[in-house]
């Protein structure tokens, strides 16, 4: 995020228990309250508007795309062989 000068106030309310979560985290993190609740809502705010952003396409490539996802799955001959073995490290 871009340092600019800071003159805009929130005020939150919020129960004393989750205060105290937002204020553990920030700690743990070493940034101040403001900086971590700026910086998730921030990033909270960037997904939710990419989440609603409409991509349009020209008629051609979204029938491409629709015939390409038409098609049976093909089987990755690696993954497909990572998932016979027996590896130690997978549950």
């Amino acid at each position: 995020m871009p340092i600019t000068k800071k003159n805009e106030t929130i005020n939150l309310r919020m129960d004393p228990s989750t205060r105290d979560v937002i204020s553990r985290a920030a700690e743990v993190s070493g940034k101040s309250l403001t900086a971590f609740m700026t910086e998730a809502a921030y990033a909270s705010a960037q997904k939710e508007l990419l989440d609603q952003r409409f991509v349009g396409v020209d008629a051609s490539v979204f029938d491409n795309v629709e015939a390409l996802l038409a098609e049976p799955a093909k089987a990755n001959d690696k993954l497909v062989e990572l998932f016979k073995s027996n590896r130690e490290w997978i549950d």
